[in-house]
């Protein structure tokens, strides 16, 4: 039984329990009638989708039908066939040419055999190649594109510019010119060079690699076309202590420019003293040479210049407490938004350099934050709002058509609530009244305030007919909207007619994801819209906030853009007296200090995770004003940090990273994200089905209890009940158990108004295969008879075959595919080969995929033999990382990437992308261990965490710490970091 026979299922069990007088029907084009049958009937409507099996569930219990191939269009796997964007079919492309591309890589299941123009015959498992000027390929079995960014069809032929992203399999010959490198690798992690690289054929490749490429196909008869970002199709189809002495600290920046230095260079730094220094002090550093410096009137400390051997000579004085070096300080903001590298954007020299030497704040931006309203009389906003407007109208009043009329120049449009002025600063507050401890996301930009008050639907649309009229009056590039609404995603909904109008004139829009929980299909509907940003939310160690709203499993559409911290985040308290508007007292009291609490508070929500994306759009569009909205979104989701401990209808496509974007923003050949081009190669799939309905009718005090079915394999299973109708004042709570009564999840909301407003879910991932009961029941006590529906929906993994995994343990084995549904490594043709080495590059591109280090690209490379921008991608960022670079022995300017990582290398990896050096600093390696000596003293404690943490082990009582680590033993290792 498929989804939509499911749904015409339950609707029958509703109209049952529902009785309707009569009904309407409501058909395309041919409007609205009552009718004699029960319910509504929608026949042919364009444009509405529901978010999954909550959303249909909440809406056949309230007596609506959708039928027609042209009607409404479900998500997951309900059986709907899509056309254009979700997906076109080709079959049999006779050939396909490739000029410009970055970079390419061949990973054959067999190997292969290649020519070089001199004639030499090359054999290699798989073979990369670096700016090629041409290539051709021929007698395609198959394609497929990822993430492409534009691609145009004219007849039979196809033109692909700028993709992401290509894979072919079954070609039978290709022919590349004029590439500057070719690289073979070989199973054993032996890597060379290929002599004339210019021109020379591979024959018979199983799989090929695309990323950057320009692509025209001629005769296309097959291809497939997956998660397309946008395309046109013609004729086609688809931290003073007392009793203190001696030095205490220095700085390690300060230790490393000791080190570096040369004997007569001048330092600068900073001496503390434990106390005020006196005039013995002075004598003291007068005797070792240093004559003079600056000396703070209260603090206790001298600022001097002066030379290395003077510097270690001072940190010997008993009364010297620490020395610091000088530096740049960085502009701070709260320190849970540490995660989106926010703290590097002001520092960065090369966009001080574009930006006339300013650091980039969001000058000249306005964002405009439709919203209770902003209190502009906070200090922390004092000057930065450009306009304050209060959204009134005359709605119902007979005085013919009146356009609406809103208020300008309020000095405090938010009395009652805060929710506003708390966004707005956190898109722009200067942190003035915490010493700059909680700035905004872009403290350079200027705020335009939208007070809609209650948030009603027509002083929202006011708010955007409002921005429409005046954007550039004051410039506004960006509108935050932090509210949502209950109800199903429709194209034509007039707010997202609205938003698709401002898109097009060029402002961003943000929206919250919604604070609805983890239920599959809760997303807040107006985020759904692909030409929004929708913004999840996650704690301060990034993990998946549990109110922080889901999209659909296995639908692109109905999942958040990415996601930004939303937990007990600190902005602005509108008023001293708001004391409990939006904050909690536990939270406020761990975050604030008392002198902080008049002027901050704390809230948590989604609603406060979108202004920190709407304040880094405020960045990148400083740095490039010229910049459209679909390349803002495209930018920022690209340079985000994977978050594969979650899925990608839950967190998009991660966490939020303002330094990478803003970069690329600024220079656009900075361009990060290409390692997410590369195809899945059909590794996995995921199938959302449902498998099982159940219904019943719950009496006040009383549990109806149903026995539900889990299949094997599955990802994630979700219950949901729904009754109805609307109006019904019943408040049903689900329970979900295991056959020996331990409670797996529960959900008791009260009833909300709406279309959704009487439904419960509970999702449960990775559940055991077998049998677990629910238990409905009526939370309240009273009320009287109530009639349910009830679905489980399950998400199951389907994983390609791979024809080496049967000598593996089957804990190897899962394993293997963990890291495959992941997607944190990826097959080798149509093997996962898991003895095969891992290079230092896939050691790099596994950790960027595993989320370990955020995504950098320098203005220039780093390493001489890293050059191709695919490989630079995962090289440089994990090089890059703020916490130190994550592979030391690079040295001489070379990364050497296909070298194979060693286990010492990776160790250090590992125990580094772990924040763990503090633990790895007071770690022993066992006695036991027999060439402990072949491991550099200071590395001896990251192998020794290795081995504690399981990671890597032990060999007949050796390390080996020069061994090369292999595809199992890294896949090990990343599933347990992710």
């Amino acid at each position: 039984m498929n989804t939509k026979k499911i749904v015409c299922f339950l609707i029958l069990l509703a109209f049952s329990a529902n009785i309707v007088q009569a009904g309407i029907s409501i058909v395309k084009s041919n409007g609205i009638s009552v009718t004699q049958t029960n319910g509504i009937d929608f026949i042919g409507v364009d444009g509405m989708r529901f978010t999954g099996a909550d959303g249909f569930l909440g809406i056949e219990t309230n007596g609506m039908r959708f039928t027609g191939a042209d009607g409404a269009r479900f998500t997951g796997a309900d059986g709907s066939t899509f056309t254009g964007t979700n997906g076109a079919r080709f079959t049999g492309a006779d050939g396909a040419r490739f000029t410009g591309a970055d970079g390419m890589r061949f990973t054959g299941a067999d190997g292969y055999r290649f020519t070089g123009a001199d004639g030499t015959v090359y054999r290699a498992d798989s073979i990369i190649v670096t700016k090629p000027t041409g290539v051709s390929i021929t007698e395609i079995d198959g394609a497929r594109f990822t993430g492409v960014d534009g691609l145009r069809f004219t007849g039979a032929d196809m033109t692909l510019t700028g993709a992401d992203g290509a894979r072919f399999t079954g070609a039978d010959g290709a022919r590349f010119t004029g590439a500057d490198t070719v690289v073979g690798i070989n199973s054993d992690g032996a890597a060379f060079s290929v002599n004339s690289p210019a021109d020379f054929n591979i024959t018979g490749p199983d799989g090929a690699r695309f990323t950057g490429a320009d692509v025209t196909i001629t005769g296309l008869n097959g291809a497939r076309f997956t998660g397309v970002d946008g395309f046109r199709f013609t004729g086609a189809d688809d931290g003073f202590e007392e009793g203190q002495s001696g030095l205490q600290s220095i700085d390690p920046e300060l230790a490393f420019q000791l080190n570096q230095a040369v004997d007569d260079s001048n330092i600068n730094a900073v001496i503390v003293f434990h106390q005020y220094p006196t005039e013995s002090d002075l004598n003291d550093l007068r005797n070792i040479g240093i004559v003079g410096g600056t000396q703070f009137r209260a603090l206790p400390m001298i600022s001097v210049s002066t030379t290395r051997d003077n510097l270690i000579a001072v940190s010997h004085l008993s009364r010297v407490r620490s020395i610091y070096g000088n530096r740049t300080l960085n502009l701070n903001s709260d320190p849970y938004f540490k995660t989106t590298q926010i703290q590097r954007v002001s520092t960065d020299k090369d966009l001080q350099q574009q930006n006339a030497g300013m650091p980039v704040s969001g000058r000249n931006v306005t964002v405009a934050v439709l919203d209770t309203g902003v209190n502009s009389t906070h200090n922390d906003l004092a000057g930065r709002v450009v306009q304050n407007v209060r959204l009134l109208d005359t709605q119902s009043a007979a005085v013919g058509f009146i356009n609406p009329t809103p208020v300008e120049n309020v000095i405090n449009t938010d009395l009652a609530n805060g929710h506003g002025t708390f966004v707005a600063g956190v898109v722009a507050g200067s942190g003035v009244n915490s010493g700059g401890k909680y700035n905004g996301v872009a403290p350079g930009a200027k705020i335009l305030g939208l007070s809609a008050g209650d948030l009603s639907l027509i002083h929202v649309l006011s708010g955007f007919d409002y921005l429409l009229m005046n954007k550039t009056n004051y410039n506004v590039r960006v509108v935050n909207c932090s509210f949502s609404a209950d109800t199903v995603f429709d194209f034509n909904d007039p707010v997202n007619i609205a938003t698709k109008l401002l898109t097009e004139n060029g402002i961003n829009v943000v929206f919250s994801a919604g604070n609805t929980g983890a239920g599959n299909g809760t997303l807040n509907p107006y985020s759904v819209a692909p030409w929004v940003i929708s913004v999840g939310a996650t704690d301060a160690n990034r993990s998946l906030a549990g109110f922080s709203s889901r999209g659909n499993f296995g639908d692109s559409q109905f999942a958040p853009s990415l996601v930004a911290p939303g937990v007990n985040i600190v902005s602005l308290r509108s008023t001293a007296s708001q004391m409990s508007a939006l904050g909690v007292a536990g939270a406020d009291a761990q975050r604030l200090t008392p002198a902080e609490m008049p002027f901050y508070t704390t809230a948590s929500g989604t609603s406060f995770s979108a202004p920190q994306v709407a304040g880094a759009i405020a960045l990148m569009l400083e740095a490039n004003p010229n910049l459209s909205t679909a390349e803002v979104k495209d930018i920022l989701q690209r340079s985000a940090t994977p978050l594969p401990s979650s899925y990608h209808h839950e967190v998009g496509a991660g966490m939020l990273n303002t330094y990478a974007a803003v970069l690329e923003a600024a220079f656009p050949n900075r361009r990060t994200g290409i390692f997410r081009a590369v195809a899945d190669k059909d590794a996995v799939s995921f199938i959302t089905s449902t498998t099982q309905t159940f219904n019943g009718v719950v009496n006040p005090n009383s549990t109806v209890s149903n026995e539900i079915q889990v299949p094997a394999n599955v990802v994630q299973t979700s219950v949901h009940i729904a009754w109805g109708d609307m109006l019904s004042l019943n408040d049903l709570g689900l329970k979900v158990s295991d056959n020996s009564g331990n409670l797996l999840g529960e959900s008791n909301y009260i009833n909300l108004p709406g279309l959704n407003g009487r439904s419960e879910e509970i999702t449960i991932n990775k559940p055991a295969a077998g049998s677990l009961r629910t238990a409905v029941y009526n939370s309240l006590g009273i009320g009287n008879s109530q009639s349910f529906s009830g679905v489980v929906e399950t998400t199951r993994v389907e994983f390609g075959k791979l024809n080496d995994l049967d000598k593996l343990t089957a804990q190897n084995q899962a394993v293997v595919y963990e890291s495959l549904s992941r997607f944190l490594m990826l097959p080798e043709g149509n093997k996962f080969r898991a003895d095969s080495v891992v290079s230092r590059a896939d050691l790099a591109d596994a950790l960027i995929r595993a989320g370990l280090a955020p995504q950098y690209i320098a203005a220039n490379p780093l390493y001489s033999d890293v050059r191709d921008l695919t490989t630079r991608s995962v090289v440089e960022s994990v090089q890059s990382n703020p916490n130190g670079k994550l592979i030391l022995d690079a040295a001489d300017g070379k990364f050497y990437p296909y070298s194979a990582a060693s286990k010492l290398v990776s160790a250090v990896a590992f125990v580094k992308a772990a924040n763990l050096e503090s633990v790895a600093a007071t770690s022993n390696l066992p006695l036991s261990v027999a060439d402990a000596y072949l491991i550099p003293t200071a590395l001896r404690g990251y192998a020794a965490v290795a081995l504690q943490k399981g990671w890597l082990s032990l060999e007949n009582n050796k390390f080996n710490p020069n061994r090369a680590i292999t595809r199992i033993e890294l896949a090990q290792v990343i599933v347990s970091l992710k």
